[in-house]
């Protein structure tokens, strides 16, 4: 399985770099988002967060990328770790698609099913709270790319994790979790209000069991929600750059994998900005 995850990097890094040189189309975004109702397991406060973040999306011969970033900024309820002050967290997500159509050279979605993919990336991130994560993973699997207006895409993935746990007393604060999967739904569905330009996006996540947690702990499937609901402020089809304005909201059951108790359900309406271009 190492060698397996290792060709998989490789290979991204490959991917990556031929994207560089035959860029087909390109979508790149600034957001913000707050939100004051978001929770953490070991944590018994409601607190709220301020989240910068920046996203690219790119198509070339073979597929497309994705790489998303988020800054968490959270207030005095969710400390960095042995102050008073607010803690911070930076997450990031990168996906490769592989498209079959492309690979093959023709057609292969008929009906309901425009196109086939190996979807293969990665998430990592860094946060000073109490937990202190350092999560690494890796996910690989097949994409359903569904025949309809934007992105509405399914995909069922191989799911591995390592991560750090700060909080003390843990038995294996470095621990790598059990092989599970992850099923995604992705979407971005675009329509008009009046002459504005309009969105519905967003993504569900649900991963299964991972096995044991940093103290010997059955972990639990979790699932994870982010949706907006997002309005341009410049008229017009399609208008680079322009300002998004809207609302979103999360949720997420059985946070980190932590099967219930105070902190691992988060359900927090967000006002949302988004600058493209």
């Amino acid at each position: 399985m190492k060698k397996a995850l290792h060709g998989a990097t490789v290979l991204l890094t490959l991917l990556g770099g031929g994207e560089a040189v035959a860029v087909e189309w390109m979508n790149n975004s600034v957001g913000f988002r707050y939100g004051q109702q978001f929770t953490n397991p070991n944590n018994p406060n409601d607190f709220s967060k301020r989240i910068y973040s920046f996203t690219h999306a790119s198509g070339y011969q073979y597929g497309s990328n994705f790489l998303h970033l988020d800054v968490f900024l959270s207030d005095s309820r969710d400390p960095r770790k042995g102050t008073d002050h607010g803690g911070s967290e930076v997450y990031a997500v990168y996906r490769h698609q592989l498209y079959a159509s492309r690979v093959f050279d023709r057609p292969v979605g008929t009906g309901l099913i425009k196109d086939y993919a190996l979807t293969l990336g990665f998430d990592a991130n860094r946060n000073n709270n109490l937990a202190s994560a350092k999560k690494r993973a890796v996910v690989l699997g097949p994409t359903l790319k569904f025949n309809t207006v934007g992105v509405l895409d399914l995909s069922l993935m191989y799911y591995k994790e390592n991560n750090h746990s700060g909080i003390p007393g843990a038995k294996d604060p470095n621990h790598t979790f059990d092989d599970t999967y992850m099923l995604n739904l992705t979407w971005m569905r675009p329509f008009e209000i009046g002459n504005h330009g309009a969105k519905f996006q967003g993504f569900i996540n649900h991963v299964g069991d991972k096995g044991h947690d940093y103290n010997s702990r059955d972990t639990a499937a979790e699932t994870l929600m982010r949706t907006a609901l997002m309005v341009a402020v410049r008229p017009g089809k399609s208008v680079k750059p322009n300002l998004y304005l809207g609302v979103g909201y999360e949720y997420w059951h059985n946070k980190f994998g932590v099967d219930g108790g105070r902190g691992s359900r988060t359900s927090t309406p967000t006002v949302n900005m988004e600058v493209t271009f």
